[in-house]
């Protein structure tokens, strides 16, 4: 049953008549999919746990399945499939071998015991009674010794908390100086802060290694393309500019910026402990709506007017003759920038769209492929 290559993180769930399952792997090619009555083999080259490699596993069925009536889709994040029971029942585990696979974890959000004619409390009770059988049968995931969590989920524990407290420590210390200080704060705003933000964009980078080791199911683009393009307004452009630190326009972006944050890193981190906070998955999935297009105008106000104050400095920019034999006229490279840069806005917005969506709504999955055995 078991690979002799990598297998990737397979999440399972059921109800009385389908199977659900969840391929952790992401940016997916060469899929090859056959599924039969009795078992299920899987092998694709993507970004899984161990980063880019050729992944694959098999699975033999607790009981029959009915591979017409199943189907499967590819999305950027996963593979999922619905596969269909041969009869209405509930299984007590996955493989007909009673066999503790390290890659196979329960889906517990994906069980439901059906029985209409049951009351609500009996119903928990009987799903409460087989995930317990579960748990027995295979075992929880692993979190490592004595029930603590895994190295990596300690240090993303600590990593968001660490985010958390700084972005909250910038938000507080703007909005506390404005009420103190009134309007004139605002030409304040990178002195009061600007070091903290700093250290927390620089930190931030990390998010990009999370997301192409596998930490984390963000995407490599989108926390790419959020990342580079902050800390080149902040570094390039606000850090080396002093006329851009006393601009209102920096109070405002920095506002934004922690505003987006003190609500995504705790989202995060109370995910990695376990605790579901609906209003704060609402706030992760809706604030982005007025806070990520403010945000993306502020920062083209600050390029531009950083384009006429790197044409009266000339910095970063250089004329021939020199030892490198080219020229490099900083002013046009911003303007490149806006262009490229409203591209990349257009995606991410894109991306949030379709993530709050799936968050936040509810209904059936649905195929863009069917494999027939």
């Amino acid at each position: 049953m078991a690979s002799n290559n990598l297998s990737p993180f397979v999440y399972w769930g059921q109800t009385s008549k389908i199977i659900t399952l969840k391929v952790d792997l992401r940016n997916v090619e060469n899929l090859e999919v056959t599924l039969t009555e009795e078992s299920l083999s899987f092998s694709a080259d993507g970004l899984g746990v161990k980063g880019l490699h050729k992944y694959d596993f098999e699975i033999e069925f607790y009981l029959t399945v009915n591979p017409e009536r199943s189907q499967y889709r590819k999305t950027d994040l996963a593979v999922e499939f619905q596969i269909v029971k041969s009869a209405p029942e509930t299984w007590l585990r996955l493989t007909a071998q009673k066999v503790k696979l390290p890659w196979l974890k329960i889906d517990f959000d994906k069980f439901m015991v059906e029985d209409s004619e049951a009351s609500d409390t009996e119903n928990d009770q009987s799903q409460e009674n087989l995930i317990n059988k579960m748990v027995t049968e295979i075992g929880k995931p692993p979190q490592g010794n004595g029930g603590f969590p895994s190295v990596k989920k300690s240090y993303l524990i600590l990593y968001n908390l660490f985010q958390c407290v700084g972005f909250a420590y910038i938000f507080s210390a703007l909005l506390i100086k404005y009420v103190k200080y009134g309007e004139t704060s605002k030409e304040g705003a990178f002195e009061t802060v600007g070091s903290q933000l700093m250290v927390c964009q620089i930190a931030a980078v990390l998010e990009v290694l999370h997301a192409y080791f596998g930490f984390v199911k963000s995407g490599i683009t989108s926390s790419l393309m959020q990342v580079t393009g902050r800390n080149f307004i902040l570094f390039a452009l606000i850090f080396q500019e002093p006329r851009l630190q006393l601009s209102s326009y920096c109070w405002y972006l920095f506002i934004v910026w922690t505003g987006i944050e003190i609500i995504r890193y705790p989202f995060y981190l109370f995910q990695l402990v376990g605790i579901k906070v609906g209003i704060l998955s609402w706030l992760r999935y809706t604030m982005w709506i007025p806070l990520y297009p403010l945000g993306i105008l502020l920062e083209s106000c600050i390029v531009i007017n950083a384009i006429y104050y790197f044409q009266e400095t000339g910095f970063f920019s250089f004329q021939l003759p020199n030892s490198a034999n080219c020229s490099f006229y900083f002013p046009y490279f911003l303007i490149f920038y806006l262009v490229i840069a409203s591209f990349g806005a257009t995606s991410n917005l894109n991306y949030m769209r379709i993530q709050r969506q799936k968050q936040l709504s509810s209904g059936r999955v649905t195929s863009d492929v069917r494999k027939k055995a």
